[in-house]
């Protein structure tokens, strides 16, 4: 019995231990760029840009289709002329069908148009008074067709189609940039919980230890009754604060765990980062990289493109449209399998569609004017995009190129506030200080160590929003190139 105890104490033990994890913000950024639901999320989205692209590159490829009617079987009433009698009758009429075919298209994008070619074979086979067989053969049909008015969709498509890919790309990158600042803002947002934790663990312990000592000193009339109902009351604040700490310290460490896919059971613990020594942005650098990289770039290219091809097809449009088809190839008729073919007979077909609009009440017109307006409205966009965007980085990189100092400054107040309370409770332990005095320098001491926590974290969100928003890791010098499945 004490074994199978003992047993399960080591279990126990043991799975306790593999719920607690210590990360440091290099770690965190990996698994909320890897195992988030939000890294997830975006990948999903990229990878249906990614099946579309690749859908259009093989529209550009010769496709093959075989088109056919297995069986197809009918028993109907027909209307028949008798010319002895000269009268009209009802007779049924039964027919069975097969028919199957081969059709091969490539479209050119040079010219907008697109050759096709089909081969067939058909068997058709009545019965009423007279039964009979027929094959139908078409061996070879090529033709061509295209619209005449110089509106060229497959131009159009060439150039939006990588535009589509490139911003999905980026996205995906800026996507998981976003995840990484998340869980930045979460692993401080955790750090100063845990610190806060801490704090009110080391107040707690150090308000029971003043509060012996007043103890001691009140009962030899060496402080007030009023000091020492003060201090009995910071005591009692102390336990409340661990209280709030302890479960604002739990909460964050649920939302973290969640964010990057752990079990929220799991007792994370934080090594807090420094700054990177050395590291100074230049401002039209990192511009620079937002052009290259930023998706909304990107994306407001494509929507011009989209908007200046929507324009030429209403401006083609607009007065007439015209399109050719035309297609030679052999056909023949038999009532025998073999003979259908033989004597072979040519097949021609050629058609130009004209459409005119008469009166049709300026709907044309107006439509080319409205695919113009978002023409000129999609150009203003692409401005703004550009100006909003270089401004942001520009005021991340001031903001970021000053906080390195703000850290320094930080520590050094943390540095001086706890030497000021060091000092401060050691005056009170000899009585030469008061409880306000020494309650004064331990806030002072706490505020700073938040103070310099919250310094780090605004260093590090500066970094990672301009990582985000010019997709360009300043510690290894390279664009980040989130990896995909489909470049593994």
């Amino acid at each position: 019995m004490r074994r199978i105890a003992y047993l399960l104490l080591i279990v126990a033990v043991t799975a306790s231990a593999q719920r607690r994890v210590v990360l440091d913000l290099d770690r965190t950024v990996r698994l909320a760029t890897d195992s988030s639901l939000a890294a997830q999320k975006y990948q999903r989205v990229y990878d249906a840009s990614r099946y579309q692209y690749l859908s259009w590159l093989a529209s550009r490829k010769p496709q093959f289709a075989l088109e056919s009617t297995p069986i197809m079987y009918e028993r109907y009433m027909t209307q028949r002329y008798l010319s002895m009698e000269d009268i009209d009758v009802y007779r049924q009429q039964r027919m069975f069908y097969s028919q199957a075919g081969i059709t091969a298209t490539q479209t050119m994008e040079r010219w907008g148009g697109q050759f096709y070619g089909s081969t067939q074979l058909g068997y058709l086979r009545t019965f009423g008074d007279q039964n009979q067989t027929q094959f139908m053969t078409v061996p070879i049909t090529v033709g061509y067709k295209q619209e005449l008015l110089f509106y060229n969709p497959l131009k159009w498509a060439k150039q939006i189609e990588p535009l589509k890919l490139q911003a999905a790309e980026k996205t995906l990158a800026y996507g998981i940039e976003t995840a990484s600042e998340e869980a930045v803002g979460k692993f401080f947002t955790l750090a100063l919980a845990q610190d806060q934790l801490r704090m009110a663990e080391e107040y707690l312990a150090s308000c029971d230890t003043i509060y012996a000592i007043a103890q001691r000193r009140f009962k030899i009339a060496s402080i007030s009754k009023a000091e020492l109902s003060i201090l009995e009351l910071e005591k009692t604040n102390a336990r409340t604060t661990l209280t709030n700490a302890r479960i604002s310290r739990q909460r964050a460490a649920q939302e973290l765990a969640a964010y990057l896919g752990m079990e929220r059971t799991t007792d994370i613990e934080l090594v807090i980062p420094t700054v990177m020594q050395s590291l100074h942005v230049d401002a039209a650098e990192a511009i620079q990289y937002a052009r290259e990289n930023n998706p909304q770039y990107i994306s407001s290219r494509e929507a011009v493109a989209e908007a200046r091809r929507d324009a030429e097809r209403a401006r083609v449009e607009k007065n007439l449209s015209v399109s050719l088809d035309a297609s030679v190839g052999l056909n023949q008729v038999a009532d025998r399998f073999a003979d259908a073919y033989r004597h072979l007979l040519s097949q021609d077909m050629a058609t130009v569609t004209l459409s005119i609009p008469l009166k049709d009440w300026g709907r044309r017109k107006n439509a080319w004017l409205a695919a113009r307006s978002t023409v000129e409205a999609a150009e203003r966009a692409e401005q703004e995009t550009a100006r909003d965007t270089e401004l942001d980085v520009a005021l991340t990189v001031a903001d970021f190129n000053e906080r390195q100092a703000i850290v320094e400054t930080a520590r050094q107040a943390l540095t001086i506030a706890e030497d000021a309370y060091a000092q401060t409770l050691q005056r009170f332990i000899k009585a030469q200080a008061d409880a306000y005095s020494l309650s004064v320098a331990q806030s002072h001491w706490q505020t700073a160590r938040q103070n310099q926590i919250a310094s780090l974290q605004n260093y590090w969100l500066a970094y990672y929003h301009l990582r985000r928003l010019t997709l360009y890791d300043y510690q290894r010098r390279q664009v980040i190139k989130p990896i995909s499945r489909f470049s593994k």
